[in-house]
């Protein structure tokens, strides 16, 4: 077989690799498989920059699954870990991701209008910010206000117009693998009964960019978060994609910490 028919035959497999891995999932896809499915879809965004190393040109990811009410569970479950699985794919691609990716993930009991027949999941991307001077619309964006009520955090800012507000103790805390994370509420890690119960990658504040809305989510934390609104508390479960919409007036308890938030 000469060189030519080698370098035809070698495109004719990957051809047929890529047909099979393009192939529409099956009514009867399991949770899993339409997890690894919606890896390989945002995979397809790693954009080339040159000399082998790319670019993930969005900040956050959402993505939509067709479920019933009690198959959701186990779909939630099954994306538990797609940022994290996302990233290290990321990496083993040389491709450059922006500061704080974010994924949401929400199930669907029917097809939203515009689903293909036999689609099971959609997927769609919230772009980085960009460097262009701010336009006046963003003066209408809703600003975040944080009150200490329990503890003690960092000097610093107390209003927050970003559309990610990281929350944990110490600034510039890091996990295991040397990766770095930028707290914008940070605790200050001393021991006084009340800081040493906030973790250091305990929980963010996101604003959800369809309608504005501020979610709070539990990134994992030891000691937990909640709510308390009206008098009642409502429990932030831990990485919980769908997290928990705030309102202004909120207590936020991390751990044995505490917050007043107020959105103006």
């Amino acid at each position: 077989m000469d060189a030519r028919s080698i370098a035809g035959f070698g495109k004719d497999v990957h051809a047929r690799i890529r047909t099979f891995f393009d192939t529409p999932l099956g009514p009867d896809a399991t949770p899993l498989e339409i997890a690894q499915a919606a890896l390989d879809v945002v995979e397809r965004q790693l954009q080339p920059v040159g000399r082998g190393r790319r670019v993930f040109p969005h900040q956050g990811i959402a993505i939509s699954v067709l479920a019933s009410d009690d198959a959701a569970p186990a779909v939630l479950a099954a994306f538990q870990d797609f940022r994290a699985r996302a990233l290290e794919r990321f990496a083993e691609l040389r491709c450059e991701v922006p500061g704080d990716v974010h994924v949401d993930v929400t199930c669907v009991p029917d097809p939203p209008p515009g689903w293909s027949a036999g689609q099971v999941f959609d997927v769609r991307y919230v772009s980085a910010p960009s460097s262009e001077p701010a336009t006046p619309a963003a003066a209408e964006l809703p600003t975040l206000h944080v009150t200490v009520l329990a503890g003690t955090i960092a000097e610093g800012p107390d209003t927050f117009r970003e559309a990610t507000v990281s929350i944990g103790r110490t600034a510039d805390p890091s996990d295991d693998k040397g990766r770095l994370r930028r707290n914008r509420i940070a605790f200050l890690d001393v021991v006084d009964g009340v800081n040493e119960t906030v973790g250091r990658a305990h929980a963010r504040l996101r604003r959800d960019p369809a309608n504005g809305e501020y979610r709070l989510f539990d990134e994992g934390s030891r000691n937990g978060t909640s709510i308390l609104r009206d008098g009642e508390m409502i429990a932030v479960h831990a990485r919980d994609p769908r997290g928990v919409r705030v309102r202004s007036g909120d207590e936020i308890h991390l751990g044995r910490a505490m917050l007043r938030i107020e959105i103006r």
